[in-house]
């Protein structure tokens, strides 16, 4: 009788553990900017949040709503039609600040190169958005 009951105990358990350990898609961006005297890094690694803006260091954990609205954001871009915008021009004549965005969504790999100072708009609220969760 104990080991029947011991069984329906772990029956009615063992299924809900499964449930919890789920593992959610892995999001990671690292968006990077820099030039001889400025450095811009932004770093988003499933729930942990850095930023270096000019060696002013910041982090924090994101809540599920955060992560939620960081998802959505993402999912508005059209990664298949975003194009580099940086002119190799304007770098050399130090015109430009080159920033480059490396992206794991939806189980792919994205890397683009921007002018920092020009990025898509889609970017520029995707960036703007994580800035303002610190």
């Amino acid at each position: 009788m104990k080991l029947l009951f011991s069984m329906i105990i772990l029956l009615l358990i063992l299924p809900n553990s499964c449930q919890t350990q789920e593992k959610k898609e892995e999001i990671t961006l690292n968006y990077a900017a820099q030039t001889r005297g400025y450095k811009y890094v932004l770093q988003l690694k499933n729930d942990t949040l850095e930023l270096n803006n000019n060696q002013v260091l910041k982090k924090i954990i994101l809540t599920e709503e955060q992560q939620k609205e960081v998802r959505k954001l993402l999912s508005k871009i059209n990664l298949k039609k975003l194009k580099d915008n940086v002119s190799t021009d304007d770098l050399a004549l130090d015109k430009a600040i080159k920033g480059v965005l490396e992206l794991q969504f939806n189980n792919k790999q994205h890397s683009y190169e921007f002018d920092h100072n020009k990025l898509p708009t889609k970017i520029e609220d995707l960036k703007i958005k994580l800035e303002s969760f610190f």
